[in-house]
């Protein structure tokens, strides 16, 4: 006798064995994605030179604050916008970056302003 779908009944549990499977997997996979995409962001932050010379982890390293300790979380996978929260002994310094390279990072609070204008 034909269950739901054309799956007879006895089938049905391994139906919905392998959705959960494909479920866990696709979920893992993004996961997987987030990471890379929040390292990349992260790099692309410390990296930046705004005005040229200086990197944004030389302006923090001169400061004296100590090594900052950077995380990126995913805000849109679709645009590949990436915020970027590095925080030392002393401040925090949030960055928003796009992963397309057409612009470069942001700053997004006003410590990240006052470190961007800092460095000559």
């Amino acid at each position: 006798m034909d269950g739901f779908f054309g799956i007879p009944r006895g089938r049905w549990p391994i139906a919905i064995g392998m959705i959960l499977l494909l479920a866990f997997v696709l979920n893992w996979l993004q996961g997987r994605f987030d990471q890379s995409d929040a390292k990349k962001a992260v790099a692309a932050a410390m990296s930046w030179k705004p005005t040229g010379h200086g990197t944004i982890f030389d302006a923090i390293a001169a400061r004296g604050e100590g090594d900052p300790q950077c995380t990126g979380n995913v805000v849109s996978q679709l645009l590949g916008d990436v915020e970027v929260r590095c925080s030392t002994q002393k401040q925090e310094y949030d960055f928003r970056v796009l992963l397309d390279g057409r612009k470069p990072p942001r700053p997004a609070n006003a410590a990240s302003e006052q470190l961007v204008a800092s460095i000559r």
